[in-house]
C-alpha cells in the first residue's frame, strides 16, 4: 500500500483498529488530520517520505481515541475551580473544607462546593442547610450533589434565591420552612444565581481539554447550556477546541431548534450540533428517578416523573417528527416505561428509519423494556463508572434499591445479549474512560459485566454511531479521522492488571495533544 506525503508515521506499535476486517497492526500514516496508510512497520514507515514525523510506540497498544458520549464538559472544567468535595470521606470532611473557602472570601460572597457523595461516607448522611450554617455563616454557600439532581443551600442562600415552602422541589420541615435541601427544578435556581461569567467559563473549558486528553477522549457528547455553543465556537475560531464536540440541545430550546430547522450534523469536524436532551425523571441518589416500588431507604417515595406526562410526550412527538435525534434521560423503570411508549408513539405518528434516538442512563431496565428498544431501534447510553462508583456490598445502589434491583441495575451484558447498541459515557462522574471500562469489566453482577473488547467498543465504535460519526471515527481505518490512544499496557492481555493501564499519549487529527513518555524519533 503506497503512503501520500504523509505528515506523520506512527510505528512499532500493536493498533486495535477495531474495525471489521483489520484487527491489529503495527503502523499508520496521517495526512491532514486523517488516516492515509495502516499496515505493518516495512509497508508504511519504509515508503514514508523523509521529512515527515516519525513516531516510535515503543511497542504499546494504541486504541481509537475515546468518545464520552455523556458529558457536562464546561460545568466539569467549571466544578473544579469550586470547592472540590469528591474526594471528602466525611461530612464533616466537606463541610470543614467548605468553612476554609468562606474564610477566604469576603463575607456576602457565594461559597461554591461540587461533587459530595453521602454514599462514600463513614456517616452517610445528606448535607443539609444547618450545616451549610454552621461552616459558613457569614456567606450564602450552596453544595451540589455529585448527581446534580440534589443541592443543599444555607439560610443566607435561602434569603438570597427567594425560595419557600411554595417553591417546587424544595424540601421543607414539618413547620413549613424549607430545610436548605433542593432538587431537580430548585437546584436549577441555585445554579443560575452562582453562575460563572465567561472569563471563568473560558477557563472551564480549557481545564476540561486538558483532563479529556490526559484521559485519552477525543471526542464528547456535551449536554449543557445553550449558551456553551458560543463558547465552543469561539475555541474552535482561536483553535483552542482540543475535543470534538457532539451538543446536545436542552428541551427548554425546542421552540428555536425548530423554528431554526436544525438538525443533527451541522457544524464543522470539531463542532456539531447533536440531538435535544430531555428530562424523563431525576437520579437515583437523590431519590427523584421514577420507580415502580418504594425506595429501600425511603419507603413512601417512588420518585417522580419531571415533566407532567403530556408535555413530555409532546416534545418527543415534535422533535421526531422534526428529524431531531433524542437524549432522552431515562433512569428509573417508571421513567424508561415512559420515554419507551413515548418514543414508540412518536415513531408510529412519524416513521423514521435512521433516527438513533437514545436513552441515558438506562439503569433499571427489564428485559422487555431492552426488547422493545431493539424493535424500536433505540441506542443505549449508559455510564458504566457509576457501577464502580456505587456498586458492590455497601454501595448506593443497595442502599437506595434493595439486593433484587441492585443485582439488575445497569444491565451492559443484558443489553448487548438483546442487541441492543451499547455506549459508553460518564457524566463526568467521574470523567474517565479507563475506570468505566474496568467498572463494566469487573462488575459485581453477570447481568452488568461484559468483556473488555465490548467496553472498549463501546467508549469508542459504537459511541461514534451514536453521533452519525461512524465513517468519520470511533475505529482505526483508513480514511477516517487520526484520533488515538497510546496505552502503557495491553488492556486486551489476559495477564494484564487492567486497573494499572494508563495512557500514555494521546493524539488528536495526527497531532499529539499529551504525551507523557515524550519519546520521539528524530
Amino acid at each position: 500500500m503506497k503512503v501520500r506525503c504523509a505528515d506523520a508515521v506512527f510505528f512499532n506499535g500493536k493498533i486495535v483498529t477495531l474495525g471489521p476486517k483489520t484487527k491489529t497492526v503495527s503502523a499508520l500514516a496521517v495526512e491532514d488530520g486523517l488516516i492515509v496508510s495502516i499496515g505493518d512497520d516495512r509497508e508504511v514507515k519504509g515508503q514514508a517520505p523523509r521529512g515527515c514525523g516519525r513516531y516510535d510506540l515503543g511497542g504499546r497498544v494504541v486504541a481509537p481515541g475515546f468518545v464520552d458520549s455523556h458529558t457536562h464538559f464546561v460545568q466539569m472544567g467549571v466544578d473544579a475551580m469550586n470547592v472540590d468535595l469528591t474526594r471528602t470521606r466525611s461530612k464533616e470532611e466537606a463541610l470543614a473544607l467548605m468553612g476554609v473557602a468562606a474564610k477566604k472570601v469576603p463575607p456576602g460572597e457565594w461559597v461554591i462546593g461540587t461533587g459530595w457523595k453521602e454514599s462514600g461516607w463513614t456517616n452517610p448522611h445528606f448535607v443539609t442547610g444547618k450545616d451549610l450554617d454552621i461552616s459558613c455563616p457569614d456567606n450564602p454557600a450552596v453544595a451540589h450533589r455529585v448527581c446534580g439532581h440534589m443541592s443543599t443551600v444555607n439560610s443566607q442562600a435561602v434569603s438570597l434565591l427567594g425560595i419557600d415552602s411554595r417553591t417546587p422541589d424544595v424540601e421543607t420541615d414539618s413547620s413549613g420552612r424549607p430545610t436548605g435541601i433542593l432538587r431537580e427544578s430548585a437546584v436549577s435556581i441555585a445554579r443560575a444565581a452562582t453562575a460563572p461569567d465567561e472569563a471563568k467559563r473560558r477557563k472551564g473549558l480549557q481545564n476540561a481539554i486538558r483532563k479529556a486528553h490526559s484521559l485519552g477522549v477525543t471526542s464528547i457528547h456535551d449536554n449543557g447550556q445553550s449558551a456553551d455553543i458560543a463558547l465552543y465556537r469561539e475555541a474552535e475560531r482561536a483553535h483552542k477546541l482540543g475535543v470534538r464536540v457532539w451538543f446536545n440541545i436542552p428541551s427548554e430550546d425546542i421552540d428555536s431548534v425548530l423554528a431554526l430547522h436544525l438538525t443533527p450534523g451541522l457544524g464543522s469536524e470539531m463542532l456539531k450540533l447533536g440531538g435535544l436532551k430531555v428530562f424523563c425523571d431525576g437520579a437515583l441518589g437523590a431519590r427523584t428517578a421514577a420507580v415502580s416500588d418504594p425506595y429501600a431507604d425511603d419507603p413512601g417515595n417512588k420518585g417522580a416523573l419531571v415533566h407532567d406526562q403530556s408535555d413530555f410526550e409532546a416534545i418527543v412527538e415534535r422533535a421526531n417528527a422534526a428529524g431531531i435525534q433524542l437524549a432522552i434521560h431515562a433512569i428509573g423503570d417508571v421513567g424508561i416505561d415512559v420515554t419507551i411508549a413515548a418514543l414508540k408513539s412518536a415513531l408510529d405518528k412519524s416513521p423514521r428509519n435512521n433516527h438513533r434516538h437514545r436513552i441515558e442512563h438506562l439503569e433499571l431496565p427489564s428485559r422487555a423494556h431492552l426488547k422493545t428498544m431493539r424493535r424500536l431501534g433505540l441506542i443505549a447510553s449508559m455510564q458504566p463508572n457509576f457501577i464502580g462508583e456505587w456498586g458492590g456490598t455497601d454501595g448506593m445502589y443497595l442502599a437506595r434499591l434493595g439486593k433484587a434491583r441492585t443485582s439488575r441495575n445497569n444491565p451492559f451484558r443484558e443489553v448487548l445479549d438483546e442487541r441492543v447498541k451499547l455506549v459508553f459515557g460518564s457524566d463526568c462522574m467521574p470523567f474517565s474512560p479507563a475506570y468505566g471500562i474496568l467498572s463494566a469489566v469487573r462488575a459485581p453482577h453477570p447481568a452488568q459485566r461484559i468483556s473488555v473488547k465490548d467496553a472498549f467498543s463501546s467508549y469508542t465504535r459504537d459511541a461514534a454511531y451514536a453521533s452519525f460519526e461512524e465513517d468519520l471515527k470511533g475505529t482505526l481505518e483508513m480514511g477516517k479521522l487520526a484520533d488515538f490512544v497510546v496505552l502503557s499496557a495491553d488492556p486486551f492481555g489476559k495477564a494484564t492488571d487492567l486497573g494499572s493501564v494508563s495512557v500514555v499519549e494521546t493524539v488528536l487529527g495526527g497531532e499529539v495533544v499529551f504525551d507523557r513518555s515524550k519519546r520521539r524519533e528524530a
